[in-house]
């Protein structure tokens, strides 16, 4: 195999992607796959023929990134964007205003938007707002063009919008035409001067779950030339887990009804994001996953509580390999494949917290919410540090997925402030695998919560 150091510092170059850690495998299979292709293991030759060749780049990209996204994905962004900033805007400046979806993947994001904006403004939408999608990955651009989906792809999308937007296929799902005509995509490389030529300024720039394939330096030089595409008090929205990594001094931080937003038209403030004081959200009728939950399996045998969990035992490296593919099955939705990995690894190591935790989140996109508590509730058991769990927990009671239990939630937001308080950096016991949630955003989140908690009891 040709070292791996030329390509990715190629990839940095071209489009700015970071290939470390995990994204090494990713990097691996593509190369192996090119390989196959041009029938020579020479770094130099592939690398000339990628430079050479856009088709033959466009499907090497493809196979970098996760592209791991939904319909309606953090939908009190869009509730707050749809019901409150794009009104007032309206009334302020009037239409058309241009909506950009920078890092779209494969459309889910844009055509939630649409599909919002339907909602609201009926027939009035098209002629009032326009919609364009960007990615790098133009592999994805033509799924995002053909507007047909499947599976998880509905993990989040209410019933009825669902019945209203979209048409049985076989075993997928075509998106109506008449959004599919609105909603425009566009190849958009972030790094290539290119992108400032976008059919701009854009009123609405969102990089959602986006910023995770770079590092800060790339972050900051995608942050100006977004900047260059923003219209005066425009507003740059990101993903919820990437409020602190995007807070990097070229736009103002910014909160209302709890969202937190960047602009470029107010000289940055020296508060951190820890000093702004969130509110609490009005209350949402986002769109919410309501099917009905899988029957769940039984869970593997729970260990007695008069046992006690072995505290420092280093778990074997072939199951360090074992969570690591599992970790990764997880990151691109083969949930099925990550379950495969999980069920013996736990049955021979019921102990393994790294394994519990992936376990429930597994459950969680799977749509079984109470399997999903099960297995924290196991991890807190053999390691009630692990802050993870806590946080997950009282997720699963914020959104609904159960019946919402408050003191409990709030315990286990106040268990998770707690832990990274008293050590911010902290694993949460977890020995092999990274959280899915980086420290310092989970104690972020956790503070908001139980302010928001705080609010609704107090006015109640």
């Amino acid at each position: 195999m040709s070292s791996l150091a030329p390509f990715k510092q190629w990839v940095h170059q071209r489009c700015g992607l970071h290939l470390e850690g995990l994204a090494e495998a990713r990097l691996v299979r593509a190369i192996e796959a090119l390989h196959v292709e041009l029938g020579t293991q020479d770094s130099h030759v592939m690398l000339t023929r990628l430079a050479e060749n856009d088709a033959l780049f466009d499907r090497f990209v493809s196979q970098l990134t996760v592209n791991e996204t939904y319909f309606f994905r953090e939908p009190e962004t869009l509730h707050w964007l749809v019901e409150t900033y794009l009104p007032r805007r309206l009334a302020e400046q009037g239409g058309p205003l241009r909506l950009l979806s920078a890092g779209c993947s494969s459309g889910e994001e844009p055509y939630s938007v649409a599909m919002a904006l339907q909602e609201r403004y009926g027939d009035r939408a098209q002629t009032l707002f326009t919609i364009t999608g960007g990615d790098v990955d133009q592999q994805v651009l033509k799924k995002a063009q053909a507007g047909r989906y499947a599976g998880m792809a509905f993990r989040a999308l209410h019933p009825s919008l669902k019945a209203r937007f979209f048409t049985p296929v076989g075993r997928s799902f075509q998106l109506d035409t008449t959004l599919r005509q609105w909603v425009t995509f566009q190849p958009l490389n972030l790094l290539s001067t290119s992108a400032c030529h976008m059919d701009g300024p854009f009123d609405v720039i969102l990089f959602r779950n986006v910023s995770i394939y770079f590092d800060e330096a790339t972050r900051r030089t995608i942050q100006h030339q977004l900047k260059q595409l923003l219209a005066p008090n425009g507003i740059l929205l990101c993903g919820v887990t990437e409020t602190l990594g995007n807070d990097l001094g070229v736009f103002s931080l910014k909160e209302e009804q709890g969202v937190f937003y960047f602009q470029a038209d107010l000289p940055m403030s020296a508060r951190s994001v820890n000093e702004l004081v969130p509110v609490a959200p009005q209350a949402t009728n986002a769109p919410v996953a309501s099917e009905p939950a899988p029957h769940a399996e039984p869970l593997p045998a729970e260990p007695s509580h008069q046992e006690e969990p072995p505290p420092f035992s280093a778990p074997p490296s072939a199951n360090h390999d074992t969570l690591q593919h599992a970790h990764d099955a997880l990151n691109q939705n083969r949930f099925d494949d990550a379950n495969a990995l999980l069920m013996p690894l736990l049955a021979d190591d019921p102990w393994s917290v790294d394994a519990l935790l992936l376990a429930g989140l597994v459950a969680r996109w799977q749509q079984q919410p109470q399997r999903a508590y099960d297995y924290f509730k196991r991890a807190l058991y053999v390691s009630p540090e692990c802050w993870p769990a806590h946080f997950y927990q009282a997720e699963l009671l914020r959104q609904g997925e159960l019946p919402n239990q408050p003191t409990q939630r709030q315990r286990g937001y106040a268990a998770v402030v707690r832990l990274l308080d008293a050590s911010p950096l902290a694993s949460g016991g977890l020995k092999v695998i990274a959280s899915p949630l980086p420290p310092g955003d989970a104690c972020f989140l956790a503070k908001r919560y139980m302010n928001e908690h705080a609010v609704t009891q107090g006015a109640g």
